[in-house]
């Protein structure tokens, strides 16, 4: 039961969300409340009011995403250490709470696109306070940036604790699928358990813990940017949906060239039979940033 589950983690040939979910036998089988418990959030994602792993706490940078009818909207750091010290948490840092399957597919998404950060955006009283503070009406959101690294270190952490505990247990009891477990053999599980996960907790930290919390890596960003210099073009609003139709349907971004190209092409096109100022030069660079 846990040799085989041991080689599999080790040599990754499953999933850290099919690993969890294969350790629960184990779990029950030891009948220990800990570990059925520690698996359970793993795998469904720690509730608001949960004490959350400190390896799933971790430093963010914030930013501010600044709105100008010039430039369109884009994200610049900002300082806000003088509101962190009036409010029970901490803006710099974030506690993920979601469960393993939605942190590896974030990874996933975050290699496919080629990127470094997310983000996560504020509540809007934090956004108010900020605009109130800093004076300045074209925030219009503030959001921390996260490193995809620290989702990489979350499910190292979380393999590594899986581990640990499955090779103690199968030291403790190598032929455990037959084994009786009396009240001495669960003690002696429970204290395996504890040795591991007894000092795992951190507080409660952290701003926004009941709030909607959702990532939104960098290419989100940079699409809206996209969109944003386009209609400052002169591009019509119905090119525009459709160019966004095209990015939302396109999963696979090494197409994603050859329709811009048939989607620019009708664009100038259809500037020239209707007579749309639109900048056309301008448009074709534009378009490139989604590409690079």
């Amino acid at each position: 039961m846990i040799k085989e589950l041991v080689k599999d983690i080790s040599y990754d040939k499953i999933t850290l969300n099919q690993a969890l979910t294969r350790a629960k036998l184990v779990a029950y089988k030891i009948d220990n409340n800990e570990f059925i418990n520690w698996i359970n959030k793993e795998l469904n994602g720690y509730d608001d009011l949960d004490i959350v792993p400190e390896y799933r706490e971790f430093y963010c940078e914030v930013f501010a995403k600044v709105q100008s009818s010039y430039y369109g909207s884009k994200d610049v750091p900002i300082d806000l250490t003088a509101i962190n010290e009036r409010i029970d948490g901490n803006l710099y840092t974030y506690v993920h709470r979601a469960g393993i399957s939605n942190i590896e597919q974030n990874v996933i998404d975050a290699k496919d696109a080629n990127e470094q950060y997310g983000y996560i955006d504020f509540p809007i009283e934090i956004v108010r306070d900020v605009v109130r503070i800093f004076q300045r009406d074209d925030i219009i959101a503030v959001r921390r940036r996260i490193v995809f690294g620290s989702l990489h270190n979350i499910l190292n952490m979380t393999k590594q604790k899986l581990l640990d505990t499955l090779l103690e247990l199968n030291k403790a009891f190598p032929n455990l699928e037959d084994e009786y477990m009396n009240e001495d053999k669960k003690d002696t599980a429970s204290q395996i358990v504890t040795n591991i996960y007894g000092n795992n907790a951190s507080s409660n930290v952290g701003v926004g813990q009941n709030f909607t919390q959702g990532i939104s890596n960098s290419y989100t960003a940079k699409v809206e940017q996209v969109l944003n210099d386009l209609r400052q073009l002169g591009v019509p609003n119905e090119d525009i949906s459709e160019l966004e139709d095209i990015i939302n349907s396109e999963q696979d971004k090494s197409k994603l060239g050859t329709k811009f190209l048939a989607w620019s092409s009708a664009l100038m096109t259809k500037a020239v039979e209707k007579g749309i100022d639109v900048k056309v030069p301008e448009v074709l660079d534009v378009i490139q940033n989604l590409l690079t």
